[in-house]
């Protein structure tokens, strides 16, 4: 199973993202994923893994960010991204809430693979509320 928790701030643009683990054993033994290089293959794993990354690829790429992004191994991506300026809340807001959707879509397809938990922090970084 993919454990993925996301972290908002108060306005909705991703704060910070760590997702741990692989959607392989469940559907391997179901016998409904396909084989690649020797190994079981699932889409939910690889849907949620390219979100993720081409998340990364955007928040890494704007210099005015301090987002970085760590592979600490395999199967485990943290990504921290900072404040993100008022002027780029709009942009920023919206590939989160692309992140969100899909992987709660992924989530509601396939619970057994993907488990999201997000959080998102009150205006002004505190107080925390989960959803």
């Amino acid at each position: 199973m993919i454990c993925v928790s996301v972290m908002l701030d108060g306005t909705g643009c991703l704060r910070s993202l760590r997702a741990r683990g692989h959607a392989i054993l469940t559907q391997a033994l179901a016998g409904e994923c396909s084989l690649r290089e020797g190994k079981a293959f699932s889409p939910a794993c690889a849907a949620a893994s390219a979100l993720m990354r081409t998340t990364a690829e955007l928040f890494t790429a704007e210099s005015c960010l301090s987002a970085q992004v760590s592979l600490p191994g395999e199967g485990s991506m943290d990504l921290d991204v900072g404040v993100v300026p008022e002027s780029l809340t709009g942009r920023f807001r919206g590939i989160t809430d692309f992140l969100v959707c899909g992987l709660a879509l992924i989530n509601a397809e396939a619970p057994e693979d993907l488990q999201l938990r997000v959080t998102q922090e009150e205006q002004g970084g505190k107080n925390p509320r989960t959803e």
